[in-house]
């Protein structure tokens, strides 16, 4: 999975193609809605902080997602 893929590309009459949100920038801003649902998280910690925390955990879900499950041992019945 790359992180830098876009999401919803569609095309366009203008330049033909339109990327729209990455994956990264989609997963992110996911994080980001769950964090600050958290009232006591998103008073207690800065909105910098937060946004750091979102993109952190977008790209571990992407480093996740694209680890090969049998070199990881997804596979080895546990």
């Amino acid at each position: 999975m790359n992180g830098d893929d876009a999401i919803y590309p569609m095309a366009t009459e203008e330049n033909g193609f339109n990327e729209g949100l990455t994956k990264r920038e989609l997963i992110a801003a996911m994080a980001m809605q769950g964090l600050l649902a958290n009232p006591e998280m998103a008073h207690a910690i800065s909105r910098g902080l937060i946004g750091k925390m979102a993109s952190s955990e977008a790209d571990n879900l992407i480093c996740y997602l694209s680890a090969d499950p049998v070199a990881e041992g997804a596979n080895d019945g546990k």
